[in-house]
């Protein structure tokens, strides 16, 4: 089966089983409303505060949101010997993951979407003129993420206690990307230069594509293991 092929079989599957069961996009929305409301009932009687961590506030809620998604990236293999499958099909063993995490990146960011004018409308962000940095933000944060949580998905997905070693694995290598996500939306929301946290976007550049190459030629040996 030709490599892009396969990614787009992967990525197929994987929308069509979330659009029939609506299990992990569902699990995730709840999650973060919870945490939505519990943020702007925290920070009602305090606007000015609210508006210094918001940015941290966001990014909190889309990584732990898309932890929970990431955990059931691989959790339906499990199902029918069909992880075993995966391993000893003459696949592209690259071409599952990079599937895999185009699909978790379309969920995470679907959700985030979906969550944002929640914070606009809870938080009273005024975000208009900045929407196009932000949804860079947003895509390259969320990019970052998939692409090492996809690859400690695959490694805790036989571990009976996936769902604690997932985020004790992915959190501190996610750290660069938090931060940086962070920083950027901060500046983007309080109106600074873009020469101001241009750095910060960079870093999530250039975290992508080392952590999306490297993840990339250790799938097949964690895949295989």
């Amino acid at each position: 089966m030709p490599f892009f092929k396969t990614i787009r079989w992967i990525v197929w599957k994987d929308l069509v089983c979330e659009l029939r069961s609506r299990e992990t996009i569902s699990s995730m929305l709840f999650f973060a409303l919870i945490v939505i409301l519990v943020f702007s009932f925290s920070f009602s009687m305090d606007q000015d505060a609210a508006r210094q961590l918001i940015a941290g506030i966001i990014w909190v809620s889309f990584t732990f949101t898309g932890i929970i998604g990431l955990g059931k990236s691989f959790s339906s293999e499990l199902q029918n010997d069909c992880l075993e499958a995966l391993q000893i099909s003459p696949i592209p063993k690259g071409a599952v993951y990079l599937g895999k995490v185009l699909a978790n990146f379309l969920f995470m960011l679907s959700v985030e979407i979906l969550l944002f004018p929640l914070f606009i409308l809870f938080f009273n962000l005024d975000v208009v003129e900045e929407l196009g940095i932000l949804l860079l933000v947003f895509l390259l944060a969320t990019l970052g993420l998939s692409a090492v949580g996809t690859l400690f998905s695959a490694l805790t997905v036989q571990i009976r206690a996936r769902e604690v070693m997932l985020p004790v694995l992915l959190l501190p290598l996610a750290v660069p990307v938090m931060i940086a996500a962070v920083e950027a939306t901060r500046g983007t929301l309080n109106g600074d230069p873009y020469a101001f946290y241009s750095q910060w976007i960079q870093l999530l550049v250039v975290f992508d594509i080392i952590f999306t190459v490297v993840s990339f030629w250790l799938f097949e040996l964690i895949l295989d293991s």
